[in-house]
């Protein structure tokens, strides 16, 4: 991939310039969140998940991140209804969009 791809796969998020000392940790958290999930569902803790999936939707977009709450709920969905799959999915889809997001704060 040469740096003009890179410059197109990026999402850049406009964050509010106050947000600048925790948004780092939040996205660092949300990255952890998927591999937490992960062990999660080799245990079947479905619960947990799901606890996880609401709190993910409910800040993704306090913090201007509206695809990681849709994700959020999509993992809250998916763990009630005990679907493996789509967390999975879910998951793949969280570490990517943290793979190409670039924050600017404003």
């Amino acid at each position: 991939m040469n740096s003009s791809d890179q410059q197109i796969d990026t999402l850049t998020v406009e964050v509010e310039s106050v947000l600048e000392p925790i948004v780092p940790d939040f996205l660092a958290k949300r990255s952890s969140d998927c591999e937490l999930i992960r062990q999660l569902l080799d245990t079947g803790a479905f619960s947990e998940i799901r606890t996880i999936g609401h709190r993910m939707k409910g800040a993704g977009g306090s913090y201007g991140f509206d695809d990681i709450s849709v994700i959020g709920e999509i993992v809250e969905n998916a763990a009630l209804k005990g679907d493996r799959e789509t967390i999975r999915t879910a998951i793949q889809r969280l570490e990517e969009y943290l793979g190409r997001v670039s924050v600017v704060y404003v």
